[in-house]
């Protein structure tokens, strides 16, 4: 679809891949509703709600901020109904903002706090968002919502050994919260996809990838990743694009798309 003249909300849109997809669906014409939590910037990670929606306004695009925790149902529905109440409708919901927090504990040892932390983020926000996107993207005659989710979300082969390939980039132990709340992510995914087809209303998964992000850099600094294995943000920005600029993004409904397919971890 023609993004001009559409309205989109992306969160996680303070740094990250959130903020370039925010900054190129803006150049495709849409507006733009950029949420996160972050509105004063962090010690160690760069990046807020407001520098982003200045560099969209600076290259000439319309935008509003908007602080937003995914955790929290109020902020949520305060989010969908400024979009609307500001641009009068919602077409596009990127759901992009994630606790990537990396809680290598055991099962055995693993606190439950943390565990409903990262659902809430994960899983919880996402679909409360979606339940409040949908009945205003079925009113203009459609829309369509993008989950960023992750490999880590995969079932993988178990084999008698859980040491770790030296070769892969990433130095950590499965993240077990992460990685379940992604698994469910996928299926909601899929599972709600068949529901909204006659509304016109595509719901994809998008896989990015291992990916150079400032919190990729970060982890790097600290020696747990190697930042240079990392594929770029654009390949991520780029299939957003794709699917929501498609003549039919019903195509894509219900499935997970890769950023990059043919990386190796």
């Amino acid at each position: 679809m023609e993004l001009a003249g559409k309205v989109a909300i992306v969160t996680g849109a303070s740094r990250g891949i959130g903020r370039q997809i925010a900054l190129e669906v803006s150049r495709h014409g849409a507006a733009v509703v950029v949420a996160a939590r972050t509105v004063e910037a962090r010690r160690r990670l760069p990046g807020t709600i407001g520098e982003t929606l200045a560099a969209i306004e600076h290259a000439g695009g319309r935008a509003l901020a908007v602080q937003a925790d995914v955790t929290q149902s109020d902020d949520l529905a305060r989010l969908v109904s400024t979009t609307v109440d500001t641009f009068g409708r919602l077409d596009v919901l990127i759901n992009n903002a994630a606790n990537t927090q990396a809680n290598t504990a055991p099962i055995d040892g693993y606190d439950r706090a943390v565990w409903l932390g990262q659902f809430d983020a994960n899983l919880h926000g996402p679909f409360t968002l979606m339940g409040l996107a949908v009945p205003h993207m079925r009113a203009h005659g459609g829309g369509v919502i993008v989950n960023i989710t992750s490999g880590a979300g995969d079932l993988v082969p178990v084999t008698a050994s859980a040491v770790r390939d030296p070769d892969n980039p990433i130095h950590l132990p499965t993240l077990l919260g992460y990685a379940t709340t992604k698994a469910a992510l996928n299926r909601l995914t899929n599972a709600v996809a068949p529901d909204l087809v006659t509304d016109n209303i595509a719901v994809v998964a998008i896989d990015p990838g291992y990916t150079r992000t400032e919190l990729v850099d970060l982890l790097s600094e600290q020696g747990l990743v190697d930042a240079e294995a990392a594929g770029p943000m654009e390949a991520t920005v780029d299939v957003v694009l794709r699917v929501i600029t498609a003549s039919d993004p019903l195509e894509y409904t219900g499935q997970i798309l890769r950023a990059q397919p043919d990386q190796v971890l």
